[in-house]
């Protein structure tokens, strides 16, 4: 009986021992190599969702702010009325206003209602004064409106790498002027950047910058497309440039490689057929003869 149980109380082996552990090592390399698998799936879809995330806003933001370009809003910051009364004469004269803010230069400003109304350049701006040539009598308190639209809302000055646009863009009243640098040279990466800056500044303000490693787009596709001709309409005399659509390609590369594969991801997103609507009413006004509603660049614009 002792014997017995002096073999019923003997433990493993050292063979399986090593057996046994042998299993267990197989079985754990398994389930490390699943959840390491596991992990860099779950990387590369957070690293592809990034991209993804990042490169629709700039996309987004670009569409709305292009639909905006060429408005001259018709919103209170845009309206003012005549601090004194204005004779009616054939030389430029300096009258008061209300407000002279987000005005400039050459605006054609509407003066008053009814009979009484008519177009005024502005041909000079001081303090709360503008000066234009009036030829009709206007009373103290007459309303004087921006009214019309950029032709150059988007400005055909505009490049493959560099996209212009001018107006009321976050519809507030105030024109601005935004302007986005595609850096995708080869072999990158490079950057989106976005400036916007009131057109009453004397210079331009610094650039933020949207998306980081932006690469050059397959088959050498162009950051901005613009129509090719641009078309025009002439008014007595004055030509008139209209850039009525506008398509943004993009093609950005992830920030850091794909665990799983060891490289680099990219995704290439596109919007074409962005139309400006306001450039589009002004090709419209300039296709109809009516060149009292175009409204000139600022000369401010654009900006060094």
């Amino acid at each position: 009986m002792l014997g017995a149980r002096r073999k019923n109380e003997s433990g493993f082996s050292l063979l399986e021992l090593l057996a046994s552990i042998s299993i267990l090592l197989v079985i754990a390399a398994g389930v490390f190599s699943a959840l390491s698998y596991y992990l860099g799936a779950y990387q590369r879809t957070q690293l592809t969702a990034d991209i993804h995330d990042t490169t629709r806003s700039a996309i987004d933001l670009m569409t709305q702010e292009i639909g905006q370009a060429g408005l001259v809003s018709s919103s209170s910051s845009q309206q003012t009325t005549l601090s004194a009364a204005v004779t009616a004469g054939t030389a430029s004269q300096s009258v008061s206003v209300a407000s002279t803010a987000s005005l400039f230069v050459g605006e054609k400003l509407m003066v008053d209602i009814g009979s009484n109304q008519e177009v005024v350049p502005i041909t000079a701006i001081s303090s709360n004064n503008i000066s234009g040539i009036f030829g009709k009598n206007h009373s103290s308190g007459a309303v004087v409106n921006a009214t019309g639209v950029f032709p150059q809302g988007v400005l055909s000055t505009s490049t493959a790498n560099q996209l212009q646009l001018v107006g009321d863009i976050n519809g507030d009243g105030t024109l601005v002027y935004v302007e986005y640098n595609c850096n995708n040279q080869s072999p990158g990466p490079g950057t989106l950047t976005r400036s916007i800056t009131l057109i009453s500044s004397a210079s331009k303000n610094a650039s933020s910058v949207l998306v980081d490693n932006v690469m050059p787009n397959p088959g050498g596709t162009a950051c901005f497309q613009f129509p090719s001709p641009l078309p025009t309409a002439t008014i007595a005399g004055t030509t008139y440039t209209f850039v009525p659509q506008v398509g943004v390609t993009l093609t950005v590369q992830s920030s850091s490689r794909d665990p799983v594969t060891g490289s680099f991801l990219t995704i290439t997103k596109q919007a074409l057929d962005l139309v400006p609507r306001n450039v589009q009413m002004g090709l419209t006004l300039g296709n109809a003869g009516i060149a009292s509603l175009l409204q000139p660049k600022p000369s401010s614009v654009p900006m060094s």
